[in-house]
């Protein structure tokens, strides 16, 4: 799914629901560690010597490599998403503050008008 584009107009963004999520590429990034250390052990060594062993032990040899890479990529984007989204928090919440800090700038003054001009009106 692509980002919203400027002419989408304005989007609110649940930083806390975002935030909620979290916890989760932990638990996802725990189960890839556990499929892990579960699938490295996996020998077909004590097959034989025999052609047809061999070729088995070969096949299994092979499949047991690409699935460690599949498991070393899964952690891998696991990673990327977590460091993502938690620059994605921090970047929404230093841009929230930021706007409070501007409106409270920017209101300060203004409040000492409006209450000049309420005093005038007394």
């Amino acid at each position: 799914m692509a980002p919203p584009s400027a002419t989408d107009g304005p989007f609110d963004v649940h930083v806390d629901r975002i935030a909620e999520f979290q916890p989760t590429f932990g638990r996802l990034d725990a189960r890839v560690s556990t499929a892990h250390s579960q699938v490295s052990p996996a020998s077909a060594q004590g097959l034989g010597t025999f052609p047809q062993a061999q070729s088995i032990i070969t096949e299994h040899t092979r499949l047991l490599a690409q699935l460690l890479a599949r498991l070393a990529e899964l952690q891998a984007a696991i990673a990327a998403a977590n460091a993502k989204t938690t620059k994605l928090i921090d970047n929404y919440r230093r841009a929230e503050q930021t706007n409070r800090t501007s409106m409270e700038s920017l209101m300060g003054p203004l409040l000492g008008v409006i209450s000049a001009i309420a005093k005038k009106g007394d």
